[in-house]
Formats: structure tokens, C-alpha cells, sequence
């Protein structure tokens, strides 16, 4: 049973930051009883003790994690889910059981929430966990080279540290919901094979087998059902000028069932470009005028197949393993067996599925067989761009329209594409709305805001904007946009305005990187405004982040690093300190991708 947290009377002599820390730490510490009491009595919470941690930058692991604590506890088991940011509040030495569910960022980097924990761990002075058996879920994604690093990370230390392995790690590719249903039913049945004796909850029936039962159909709209959302506004925001095509897209919810916070995001099930389709036909060597089996049961047209259901963009070094021996080319079978894994990331980067069908024409029995080969097609997550309380039944979207040359071929991205090109006012857009729990709006609204979002980052904070004006929240909001040029790329330019008119937006700092002779960044408007930036900060404002991950990301937050140190008056570990309890407390969150 949670620890009840106590309220704070309005009138009790607090200023807003005092009732804010107030709060935290009365959460953090029912949080702290709430684990305390499970430890020193699994019973009393139904059965054996099963600690979940998860690491999570997008929210996937931490949704997994709280599944699968939720059929655990039906099972009659007293699971435990932990934030690896809050690992001090467990010591693994004192537990039994652990399963990790964690993805991996960057170049095989660990989430934000998890990198003090992987240090820790890591660290020659870390106890042997001996008494610990443990599993381990990985979340990743086949098109980066550090495919589920994190997850083989730690599935190794742990091993290393003395403790063992019960059920074999899974390693899930973008589409992880059946890998990671397999993981966790393996999981449970192991764990029932131990000598735990769980004690099966009053309100289910069948214990563990009840909790491994999953409906045949989901009720409602869901991911792996999709809503039809008609299309209500395709809007280019770029004016005349620009070289890029950015796009507003609202789509209706109504009938869907769909709730949804600011700081979401919505998952949209494209379709491939029909041009690219044909020319993929008309290549192939076999008859193409044939149906063929697809993932969801369906038996439908090859060409309705491959728009789809099939990912012809993305090549990993299993489908390019695969299609090397159908081939026969020697070309591709010594990329593949190289074992130099830069080579091959540089092979296949920018390589599609048309490039080894034209370039690499292999030996296909039928057109079923090539269809099994390819990846299937994924949905794209987009960053919520609406409050629903501003927007009562739609969802917006702002979406950059990607297209490049690259390897003699002109390329395009599926989604955006699909959304800027091909779909009109009227349309129907498969969605899914996903929750962000790692970024969120402070449920204070006395606490100031800041919020770094260039380019298409601006999706969320637009969000965040309007549910701020909503709800009446007292505290400043400070947004930092950034694009090409001024006069063709403001995205939002009359919304924000009348926002500073009305009081809502505090502060708009703009940087146009190609408007003078030298290029400005959004880092570099941080840069000229850190002493005040240092006072909000310092006054408990929450800090947020969303857009490109390789570059900006980066340098934002070593500029943030930089004005904690000086205008902190702090050495650079105390002001790394500073910016880590930053993350724990909540106050610095990223949408980084």
C-alpha cells in the first residue's frame, strides 16, 4: 500500500520553491517506506520480493517494467519497480531477485536516468552480488552498430559480479512487444520454478497462469490497433524561401478513446512511397503478381505488402547477412565478414532495400521469401506539438519533411514524406498515442520554466506553452527557439507574440544560424543569457531539452554545465553534482533523438 502523502494547506507560509522542494521530498521519502516496508516483509505485500529496474530515455522500459510489475503482483509476488536514477534506495546486496529492463542511447551509451547507476556498478569497489539472480530485457534498435549495448552491459557486470543468470537476456529490436511478452513469460515461468512460494492474490484466479494470460483481441485503440485520426490541417510552416519543408498537422481524436498529456508523444503508422514500391517490383525476378503472408495474419498483394507492412529503408547486418548468400556477390560476403564494424556502418549507411535490388540482385524462390527477409515496417514517434486542453480532441504535430541525395538516388523519409506529400485534408492517419513519463511539466505551476527546443524540438514546449496558459500557472516560462533564417523558418512566430503579449512566454531568446556571417545557436544564446539563466535555475526552474541528440544536446548541456560552474561559483564536479540532482529531482529533462 503507498505511503500517503500528506497535503500542503494553501495558506501554510511556504513561497512557491519551498513548498516545491517540500513536496519532492515527502514523495521521496513515501517512496523510501514504500520499499523499506517490502523489504523487511515480501509477504506482507503477497509474496517473494522481485526488484524491477528499469533504464528508460523515451518511457518504453519504464511502461515494460510497470507491465510487468503489475502481472507479477497478480501472480502473488511483491514486485519492486526502481528508477535507476534511484538505485541508493535499494542495496542489491540484500535482494534475491532482479530483472533489468533498459535501452541503450547514443553510441551504446546507458538513458540518462541510468548513466550514475552503469558508473557505479561499474566500479571496483562494487560488492559481489552473489546472492542475486537476475534476467535482463534490452531495448535497442538493429540500425545502430551498439545494438542493446546497455542491456548486454549489464547483463555481463552482473554475471561478473558473482550473480546469476536465471533467465537468458533478450535483445528487442524498435517493434519489442512480442520479444520483450516472450522475455517476461520465460521470466515467470523460471520464477515459478524456484522455490519462492508466492502467495496467489485474492482476486485472481490460476496465480501465475492467470497473469501470463493475455487477451486474444485488445479492447479499443492501442498501438497494435491503431486509431483512423482524419487529417483537419496540413499547414507548411516554412515560408517562401527556405530550403526545408516543415509541416503543422492536426488530426482529429474524437472517437478514439485516446487521453493524452503535454510532453507525449503519438505514434504514426506510415506508408511506404508508391513510386519506390514499383520500382522495387519491377526489379525483382520472380512473378510479383502474387499475395503473400504479412506479420499481422493478413494474406494481401505483394505490392500492398511491401507499402505496408515491409521497412525498405532500413538494411542491419542480418538482412544484409541473409541477402549476401542469396546473392551470391563476394563483394557483400566480405563486407559481412570483415568483422570490421565501422566498415559495415559505413557500407550500410544510407543503403536501402532498392540499392541491393538493382545493385545485388539475389536468388529469391518466391515472393513470400523476400518479404520474410525484410524488416517489418515500424511506426514513427512524434513529440505532441497541442494541449489537449487548448485543442479538446485533436493532436498536433510539427513534422520536417526529410529528403536528400545520397549514393546517386534521391532519398525520402517515410513518415514525413507520407505526411507532407501524400496525405490530404480529409485523409485518415493511423495514431497511437504513446506516454513520455520522463517528461513532464512540473506539477507546480509556481515553478519556472525553460525550455531549449531549435527546429522541430519546438514540437513539445508549443505543448507545454498552451497547457501552462490553461491552467493559469504563475511561474515564467523562458523558451529558447533556433532555425536557418529569421524570415523564412519561425515557426509559430504569431503564437509565441501573442503569448509575450498575454503575459504566458516570460522570455523568447531566437538564434537564426544563418542570418549573419558567423552561425548562432540556441547553446550560444545560453551562452550570452547565463547569469540570469543561473538565477532561474537557482530559483528551482525546471530545464528541458528536445531536438537532435548528436549535436545540440550536447552542447546545451555542457553550456548549462558551464553556468552552474561560474555564476554557481562551483568547481566543475560540484556543478556536475549540481546538474545530476537536477535530474534526480526532475528539474533537467530530455526529448533527444
Amino acid at each position: 500500500m503507498p505511503a500517503r502523502i500528506p497535503e500542503i494547506p494553501d495558506d501554510a507560509p511556504f513561497s512557491p520553491e519551498q513548498r516545491e522542494w517540500l513536496k519532492q521530498y515527502l514523495e521521496s521519502f513515501a517512496a523510501s517506506l514504500v520499499i523499506e516496508h517490502s523489504a523487511a516483509d515480501p509477504g506482507a505485500t503477497g509474496g517473494a520480493r522481485i526488484v524491477i529496474m528499469f533504464g528508460s530515455q523515451s518511457g518504453n522500459a519504464q511502461s515494460l517494467s510497470e507491465g510487468f510489475a503489475q502481472r507479477l503482483e497478480e501472480a502473488g509476488y511483491a514486485p519492486a519497480v526502481v528508477d535507476m536514477e534511484n538505485f541508493g534506495e535499494i542495496d542489491l546486496t540484500e535482494e534475491s531477485i532482479l530483472l533489468i529492463a533498459t535501452s541503450t542511447w547514443g553510441e551504446g551509451d546507458p538513458p540518462d536516468n541510468a548513466i550514475t547507476f552503469w558508473e557505479t556498478l561499474s566500479g571496483e569497489e562494487y560488492p559481489r552480488l552473489e546472492n542475486l539472480r537476475f534476467s535482463v530485457l534490452a531495448l535497442g534498435d538493429t540500425n545502430y552498430v551498439d545494438f542493446c549495448q546497455m542491456g548486454k552491459n549489464f547483463d555481463a557486470r552482473l554475471e561478473e559480479l558473482g550473480a546469476k543468470r536465471f533467465a537468458p537476456r533478450i535483445d528487442c529490436d524498435v517493434d519489442y512487444d512480442d520479444p520483450a511478452e516472450e522475455w517476461f513469460r520465460v521470466v515467470l515461468s523460471e520464477l515459478d520454478r524456484m522455490d519462492l512460494k508466492p502467495a496467489p492474490a485474492p482476486s485472481v484466479r490460476g496465480g501465475a497462469a492467470a497473469a501470463k494470460a493475455k487477451p486474444a483481441v485488445e479492447d479499443g485503440y492501442s498501438k497494435k490497433n491503431p486509431f483512423p485520426a482524419t487529417v483537419l490541417r496540413n499547414q507548411r510552416l516554412n515560408l517562401d524561401g527556405s530550403e526545408k519543408d516543415t509541416r503543422h498537422i492536426e488530426l482529429s481524436l474524437n472517437g478514439s478513446g485516446y487521453t493524452y498529456e503535454v510532453g507525449d508523444v503519438l505514434g504514426v503508422v506510415p506508408l511506404n512511397c508508391p513510386d519506390l514500391v514499383d520500382e522495387i517490383i519491377k526489379a525483382l525476378p520472380f512473378n510479383t503478381s502474387v499475395n503473400v503472408s504479412v506479420p499481422d495474419g493478413r494474406t494481401v498483394p505483394l505490392r500492398d505488402a511491401l507499402l505496408e507492412c515491409c521497412d525498405l529503408r532500413t538494411i542491419n547486418k542480418k538482412l544484409l547477412t541473409e541477402w549476401s548468400a542469396l546473392s551470391g556477390s563476394p563483394y557483400l560476403k566480405a563486407v559481412v565478414e570483415a568483422g570490421d564494424a565501422d566498415f559495415l556502418s559505413d557500407f550500410i549507411h544510407g543503403l536501402e532495400v532498392i540499392d541491393l535490388v538493382v545493385d545485388y540482385p539475389a536468388d529469391f524462390r518466391s515472393a513470400q521469401d523476400f518479404v520474410n527477409i525484410l524488416r517489418k515496417l515500424n511506426p514513427r514517434l512524434y513529440s505532441i506539438a497541442s494541449s489537449p486542453k487548448a485543442h479538446p480532441g485533436e493532436v498536433h504535430l510539427t513534422v520536417a519533411k526529410v529528403e536528400y541525395h545520397s549514393k546517386y538516388r534521391s532519398r525520402k523519409g517515410v513518415c514525413s514524406t507520407y505526411l507532407s506529400d501524400r496525405v490530404d485534408l480529409g485523409d485518415q492517419v493511423k495514431v497511437f498515442v504513446q506516454s513520455a513519463k520522463h517528461f513532464k511539466l512540473p506539477e507546480n505551476g509556481d515553478a519556472p520554466v525553460i525550455m531549449v527546443g531549435p527546429g522541430t524540438g519546438i514540437a513539445p514546449f508549443r505543448a507545454f506553452l498552451e497547457e501552462r496558459k490553461a491552467t493559469g500557472a504563475k511561474g515564467g516560462n523562458w523558451l529558447f527557439f533556433g532555425n536557418p533564417h529569421e524570415a523564412s523558418d519561425f515557426f509559430y512566430k504569431d503564437e509565441f507574440e501573442a503569448l509575450i503579449d498575454e503575459g504566458v512566454l516570460t522570455r523568447l531568446d531566437v538564434a537564426w544560424s544563418r542570418d549573419q556571417g558567423h552561425k548562432v545557436y540556441v547553446q550560444n544564446k545560453m551562452v550570452e543569457a547565463s547569469e540570469e539563466l543561473w538565477k532561474w535555475v537557482d530559483k528551482g526552474a525546471h530545464f528541458y531539452v528536445c531536438g537532435d541528440a548528436a549535436r545540440m544536446a550536447p552542447d546545451v548541456d555542457k553550456a548549462l554545465h558551464d553556468l552552474i560552474a561560474k555564476y554557481g561559483n562551483m568547481s566543475e564536479e560540484a556543478a556536475a553534482e549540481y546538474v545530476a540532482q537536477m535530474k534526480k529531482d526532475k528539474r533537467y529533462q530530455r526529448d533527444v533523438y
